[in-house]
């Protein structure tokens, strides 16, 4: 994943959590750390980010398999080629967000939801 894209994300839960109603003392720190983030991101990736975050579900959205999980379009082979090369932040070609490639972290065998007891038939 690209740095910035990276950053993104992060500035993207972190400025969710702040907005979702916790206590005062609890958002302190964490416009502290937007504050910091937002530093650090140039001024047109952060001009994109902020139009996409206050007119849609998400700025920064993964790639599923090949299809944009923001718009659900089929993403192109030399996009995600792109993508996987990582040399700068992505965005879809559809919709415009930023994209990033989804990895799972668990495989499906070791998933708890899928090492419930099936229920007989």
């Amino acid at each position: 994943m690209h740095p910035i894209t990276a950053k993104l994300i992060a500035l993207e839960r972190t400025e969710a959590c702040v907005t979702s109603g916790w206590r005062k003392a609890a958002q302190l720190p964490l416009l502290e750390q937007a504050k910091l983030l937002r530093r650090d991101l140039p001024p047109h990736i952060l001009s994109v980010f902020d139009r996409f975050k206050t007119k849609s579900n998400g700025a920064v959205v993964g790639v599923f398999g090949s299809k944009c999980d923001g718009c659900h379009a089929r993403l192109s082979k030399s996009a995600l080629a792109r993508l996987k090369q990582e040399t700068e932040p992505s965005r879809c070609a559809h919709c415009g967000r930023f994209i990033y490639v989804f990895e799972r972290l668990v495989s499906d065998s070791q998933h708890p939801v899928a090492q419930r007891t099936r229920y007989a038939a």
